[in-house]
């Protein structure tokens, strides 16, 4: 199954829940009373906040990708949310941090071209800092994302490097990245003209 359809699925699913949710919190206040809805009422309201944080997740980290893609044609980029390590390689390298969260978690990109590796974060106009790409230069990492260790993608050349989460898909790699995204991370950033 696609990724186009198993999001038609769960848009679906959620409908449906919040649909049925309505009509349950509807029957029970009618036949309980308020009290006996304040359940459903509160599930409903989980269910709106964790859609609602989702849908900012993807917006953002698309938002990211899609910049850098206008401002660098031609280029790849891979989408990537920061992890813990990402904090201390930006301060390595003498760059602004603002942006760059100690847990992780950030929307950030970076574009793979001219024998670099350009970290963009957020929508700025330039990127942050830029990593050669050097032979066995990018590889697969464990790093602190979030509260939990999570696999991961470095790229280094003895003197800057970022570690960051690919998130090709981005609500996946809110939960940590997948095998198949950090492997393409890595075939992109190596492979790439």
């Amino acid at each position: 199954m696609d990724s186009r359809t198993r999001r038609r699925w769960f848009v679906a699913a959620l409908v449906l829940f919040l649909a049925l949710s309505v009509v349950r919190i509807a029957s029970t206040a009618a036949r309980d009373g308020v009290d006996g809805a304040v359940i459903w009422i509160a599930l409903l309201v989980v269910a709106v906040v964790l859609v609602v944080a989702l849908a900012v997740v993807v917006r953002r980290a698309g938002a990211v990708r899609d910049h850098v893609t206008r401002l660098r044609p031609g280029a790849v980029v891979v989408p990537a949310f920061t992890t813990a390590d990402t904090l201390d390689e930006a301060r390595a390298a003498g760059v602004r941090t603002k942006g760059i969260s100690g847990m992780g978690g950030n929307p950030v990109a970076l574009a793979v071209g001219n024998g670099a590796v350009e970290v963009w974060v957020g929508r700025e106009e330039g990127p942050r800092w830029v990593v050669r790409r050097v032979p066995a230069g990018v590889a697969q990492a464990r790093a602190v994302y979030g509260s939990r260790e999570s696999g991961a993608v470095r790229v280094a050349d003895g003197t800057a490097a970022v570690t960051v989460v690919p998130a090709y898909r981005p609500l996946r790699a809110a939960g940590g990245a997948g095998r198949e995204d950090l492997e393409r991370a890595v075939r992109e950033l190596t492979t790439a003209p």
